[in-house]
């Protein structure tokens, strides 16, 4: 299996992941063609996968890993950002595009980090960004689990 192959799997996991914990936290899963017509009838939580959410930096459709509405806690939404990278990579050149497409959209955002392949320096400065525009948080699986446990 490639290295690109493998990388897609493992990040299709941590997705899965984080998705049971929406489900463990009472939120239903929603067609994301449909998300944003149902946040605005329904009164539960719910989320969706792979949903499209305004533009990237270069102006192109963005899809998102997943989004999620709560009547109470997140009203405006809040996006998820799923990044696994198991060993060193062009991940590192990525994050700058992440932050400046993110910061181009209106909703909240929190990006997960797994697999600990990202350079030190390319995690500390993106964990440096939020706080600043729509990056909320960068959080690694533990830091996440006692995010969802308060704020989810």
């Amino acid at each position: 299996m490639s290295n690109g192959r493998q990388a897609n799997l493992s990040g299709k996991r941590l997705e899965d992941y984080v998705a049971s914990i929406l489900d463990n936290f009472g939120y239903s899963k929603v067609v994301s063609k449909d998300f944003f017509d149902l946040k605005s009838s329904v009164k539960e939580p719910i989320y969706a996968r792979q949903c499209y959410v305004g533009t990237s930096l270069y102006n192109r459709r963005r899809r998102v890993d997943l989004i999620l509405y709560h009547p109470e806690k997140w009203t405006d939404s809040l996006i998820i950002q799923c990044k696994w990278q198991s060993s060193s990579g062009s991940v590192d050149e990525k994050y700058p595009f992440e932050v400046l497409s993110i910061n181009k959209n209106p909703y909240p955002t929190i990006i997960v980090l797994d697999g600990g392949g990202y350079s030190a320096v390319s995690g500390e400065w993106l964990r440096s960004q939020a706080g600043k525009g729509n990056l909320i948080h960068v959080h690694d699986l533990g830091e996440f689990d006692r995010f969802a446990k308060r704020n989810l």
